[in-house]
């Protein structure tokens, strides 16, 4: 991979806290075996591999165990929806709500539940 910190390797599963990114994500694409069974070594079929999108920094003023601490962070902004449809009919097709985590510039992961981001609020001008 040319570009190891453009990518990250994400497990299927949530909490954070095992993604890879850099070197460790290169070693693991370089023991990939499209034939490992899975849960063998060289089997990535847990993973998926996906583009980083690096949102602008933000200088945020955060309050951790009473103390206040000037921080770059970067905020990623999730909506959610909901969509039926029976054969041809859409029955449902509406926006179900939004969740802002913002987290430190310097954190790669975004887990809130495993404490690297915090829930936040959307300014909406």
């Amino acid at each position: 991979l040319a570009d190891p910190e453009g990518f990250v390797l994400k497990p299927q599963r949530e909490g954070g806290g095992n993604n890879l990114y850099g070197e460790e994500l290169t070693a693991a694409l370089q023991t990939f075996d499209p034939a490992a069974a899975p849960g063998a070594p060289g089997d990535l079929s847990a993973y998926i591999l996906m583009q980083r999108i690096l949102p602008p920094l933000t200088h945020t003023l955060c309050l951790r165990a009473g103390q206040v601490a000037a921080l770059e962070t970067v905020s990623e902004l999730g909506v959610y929806t909901g969509y039926l449809r029976i054969g041809e009919q859409v029955v449902m097709n509406r926006g179900a709500g939004h969740l802002l985590r913002t987290k430190a510039a310097t954190s790669d992961e975004g887990g809130v539940a495993a404490g690297f981001a915090v829930l936040d609020s959307p300014l909406l001008y």
